[in-house]
């Protein structure tokens, strides 16, 4: 089924013989890729980003047909001062290139019990839900909350924002880190969730935040539980226009700054001097594009263990240390253009497996396609009535799937029919209503996007080694190459490849100017 795209960005082009030597390439338009490009042309440096698919945006992509606008990655915004701190890099208000807003309820959860929980989107709101849906239950979250506050406290300045290294840690206030010090114990999420909460659905609630890296809230560290304090202490957003407004944004921004784009170039490798040092890149095509700095926004997994950084010699080592990584979990997306609107729905929903345990033996098992997934509905028409035609809405349906490291054996058209079986049976939907649907699984994003064995954030959390100790943004192996994105410090997510393209942006700079 041939995918109709809106039209393409404008972006200037380079000269795709050219071997005009630039200051820093970026290989993929990402979100982080932009952030970085975007520091660095800020600063006057001469920067050219490579993009091997039409458009800039990476997994944050979309898809608009029969006047259905569907976006295809991220459907919440949370942090949204990170994004106002990258536009005021560049001198601009970002309220000057994208509208965003909050959303409220921040999510519907619907549990398998029958019963609903409306979600509020703000800290104070949901204490008072709590309180009002859980009341047995209030003072083991006011306890909750008091442990997350410390642990942002510590995680953000130690680990979110800033690079990692032994003077972001000594950085930390002592006071802070010895108060916090009870909650950095080692343990699992759900296991630290079981000692603040005994019903069965807060837990299963929290630990959902798990795959917001695509991890398993039994194996991941604990500390990772700081993640529901970031959406609700600041809130869940959208943007005006859909989640691919962003990506026009951040793409006009790069262009008022002088960044050169290329789309349809395929960055073939990395090219090196004798002497080992970085000279540029090679496309696809044969042109060498030559530069001292490369800034990786591709899965740096995949650069390690693919053809990207095959000229290294640090590459054979580097590809079998990557092939032993366990990656993130996948998805698996459904599209469904619907001829009535479903009022009775919030615009964000989780509908709960009855089964939570066996979902993540499932996913990180040996895999499986979930026969009772966790199924997430988003519906952003309700909140922009431009992005669906009259009187009707698009779905948007993720469903946590294995990685191809998992499983590969995907027979994605029959995995579709079983999802519109769970969307009618637990979810409100008629299949009269369908117009038309669209999907695609873990072979989509690994071939579109080169993700890592289709993963959607790189290697997965459930150790300590893997959840802290990310590919770094600046490589250690090679001067003049840094990593960007969600598989790089500090992680997946719109807010965390922000950050991850400021550190690579700043380490260029440090190289370039040292």
């Amino acid at each position: 089924m041939p995918l109709a795209h809106l039209p393409k960005t404008d972006c200037r082009r380079v000269n795709r013989n050219s071997k005009t030597s630039r200051d820093c390439i970026v290989i993929g338009g990402g979100i982080g890729g932009l952030a970085a490009a975007i520091r660095l042309a800020s600063e006057g440096k001469k920067v050219t980003i490579i993009e091997k698919n039409a458009h800039l945006g990476g997994k944050c992509d979309y898809l608009v047909r029969d006047g259905f606008h569907f976006d295809l990655g991220p459907s919440v915004l949370t942090l949204p001062f990170l994004l106002d701190e990258l536009f005021a890099a560049a001198g601009r208000l970002r309220e000057d290139y994208l509208a965003i807003e909050p959303v409220e309820p921040g999510c519907s959860y619907f549990f398998a019990d029958g019963t609903r929980f409306d979600a509020p989107g703000t800290m104070d709101d949901f204490q008072k839900a709590i309180a009002e849906a859980f009341p047995s239950e209030i003072d083991g979250f006011r306890k909750f909350r008091e442990h997350l506050q410390r642990l942002w406290e510590v995680s953000g300045p130690a680990y979110l924002f800033n690079p990692l290294g032994i003077k972001t840690l000594q950085s930390i206030p002592l006071r802070k880190a010895i108060r916090a010090l009870p909650d950095l114990i080692p343990a699992k999420m759900e296991n630290r969730l079981q000692k603040f909460f005994k019903d069965p659905r807060l837990i299963q609630l929290f630990s959902r935040f798990a795959t917001y890296n695509g991890s398993d809230p039994k194996r991941t560290p604990a500390t990772f539980n700081v993640v529901a304090h970031a959406e609700l202490a600041f809130g869940s957003w959208r943007c005006a226009g859909g989640m691919y407004a962003l990506i026009r944004a951040l793409t006009k921004l790069a262009k008022e700054l002088g960044v050169e784009v290329m789309t349809n170039t395929e960055v073939d490798r990395i090219d090196f001097r004798p002497d080992g040092s970085l000279d540029g890149v090679l496309t696809r095509e044969g042109s060498k594009i030559k530069s001292p700095f490369v800034v990786c926004n591709q899965d740096a997994a995949t650069a390690w263990s693919g053809s990207l950084l095959s000229q290294s010699r640090f590459s054979p080592r580097k590809s079998h240390r990557a092939a032993k990584i366990e990656s993130s979990s996948s998805g698996f997306v459904f599209l469904a253009a619907l001829n009535r609107k479903h009022e009775e729905l919030a615009c964000h929903n989780v509908f709960f497996s009855s089964d939570y345990d066996r979902e993540f033996r499932d996913l990180f098992g040996p895999g499986q396609p979930l026969q009772n997934p966790t199924i997430y509905v988003s519906r952003p028409s309700c909140k922009d009535p431009s992005l669906a035609p009259e009187g009707k809405e698009g779905w948007f349906v993720l469903i946590n799937a294995p990685s191809l490291q998992a499983f590969e054996h995907w027979d994605e058209r029959e995995y579709a029919k079983a999802v519109t079986s769970q969307l009618v049976e637990r979810c409100g939907l008629a299949e009269e209503e369908i117009e038309w649907i669209h999907f695609h699984g873990p072979r989509f994003y690994h071939e579109q996007y080169s993700a890592w064995n289709g993963s959607l954030y790189g290697p997965s959390s459930n150790t300590m080694r893997q959840g802290f100790l990310r590919f770094p943004n600046s490589s250690r192996r090679i001067d003049g190459l840094a990593f960007c994105g969600g598989s790089a410090h500090p992680g997946g997510g719109i807010p965390l490849v922000l950050l991850s393209g400021k550190f690579a942006a700043t380490a260029c700079s440090s190289y370039l100017e040292g």
